[in-house]
This record gives C-alpha cells, structure tokens and sequence, in this order.
C-alpha cells in the first residue's frame, strides 16, 4: 500500500516537470520569435550604411593663374573685326546703260544694289523688274527705302562704303558722319573708289581693296 502512494507521488512530480520543461520550452520558443521579430523589424527601417563611391567627390582642381588669365581678357578683343559694306544707290528712273555698267562692276567688287522703293503697287512687280535687270549676274540687290535716309542719298548712284553696323549707330535717323564715305555722280566705281582713295585718308585702304577687285578682273 504504501509502495503503490509512492509510485502516484513520483507519478505526479514526474507530470509536473514535464509539464514546467514544456512549458519553458514555449515561454522560450516565444522569446525568440519575438526577437527575431523585433530584429527585422528594426533591419528594415534602419538608414543603410553610405557607400564610398556615392559620396560627393572633390571639385577639380582650378589653377589661378587660368581664372586670372580669363577674367583679364576683354569680350570685345575677341571678336572679329566688323567688315566694311560696299553698296551703290540705284534707280530705276537711271540710264540703263548706268545700271548695267554698275552691275557688271558689283558682280566684281561685291557692291550691293540698293533700291528706294517699288515701280508700281506691287512687290512681285519689283521683284521681276529687279531680275530681269540681274539676269544671270550674281549680284545682290534689296529695296530698302530708310538706307536713302540713313545715308543722306538724295541723287542716285551713289556710291557708299559704310562700316556695318553703321546702321546701328544713328543721329536723328542718319548714320553717324564718320562711320561711312560716300561719292555722288554717275561715274565708275573704280573712278569713286580712286576718289575715295585719295581724299578720304580714313578710308583709303578699304577703297583700295574694292579697287583691286575691279583691277585683277581686267
């Protein structure tokens, strides 16, 4: 009898320590998943670490001596010279003869042809007496009534040399005086250019280019 009240006794504190052993094993069973947990979650919203390759690089190095080189240079030295404008003022109310002789002559110094305005209502009407007159010469022609004006032509031909921005720099709507030469008459462009030559010292060496154009076409 009292063999059998040990076994239950032993029975019993058996069950209990299976029972506390399992329920340890649970209780740790719970805290490493709430660990686990817990470290994922706070992986997933922790900043990752700076890689080397995307921090910001050093700006490249600057000489001095080439910052001070460039700020000294002057914008206005560095561009290139302006060129002067040869241009003969015509009319359609001159000889044709004058006008085909100061068209041949443009087709060697480059002149330009300028026109005050139109024969008739129309431009194409302009327009084609302009290219009948041209023909086959390469010779550029405009109708350009404020030039008259700028330049002060009141008799045609005229022959201009201008610089050419002259139209640029006005005075009561006409080019400055000295920013261009000009010769009146019906005469030659070699006879204008020479006059020019020799009276206008400021001019002359640009008169003389024009003129050499005539001279090597001979």
């Amino acid at each position: 009898m009292r063999n059998l009240a040990s076994r239950a006794l032993l029975s019993s504190v058996f069950c209990l320590l299976i029972q506390q052993a399992y329920a340890e094993t649970d209780m740790e069973r719970s805290n490493r998943i709430l660990k686990e947990v817990t470290e994922r979650v706070v992986n997933q919203y922790r900043a990752p670490a700076p890689r080397l390759d995307n921090l910001p690089q050093p700006a490249a190095k600057v000489n001095p001596a080439d910052m001070a080189k460039q700020f000294s240079q002057s914008p206005i030295a560095n561009q290139p010279p302006v060129a002067p404008e040869l241009m003969v003022f015509v009319s359609f109310s001159m000889p044709r003869e004058s006008l085909m002789r100061i068209i041949e002559q443009s087709e060697r110094t480059g002149a330009r042809l300028i026109f005050r305005g139109f024969t008739g209502d129309k431009l194409t009407d302009m327009s084609k007496r302009i290219a009948d007159l041209l023909g086959s010469h390469r010779v550029e022609a405009v109708v350009h009534p404020p030039a008259f004006t700028q330049f002060k032509v009141n008799q045609v031909p005229a022959l201009v040399i201008s610089q050419s921005d002259a139209g640029n720099q006005l005075d009561n709507g006409c080019a400055q005086a000295e920013r261009y030469v000009k010769v009146t008459g019906d005469v030659s462009q070699d006879y204008a250019l020479d006059y020019i030559e020799r009276t206008s010292p400021k001019w002359s060496t640009v008169a003389a280019t024009f003129n050499s154009k005539l001279q090597r076409s001979r």
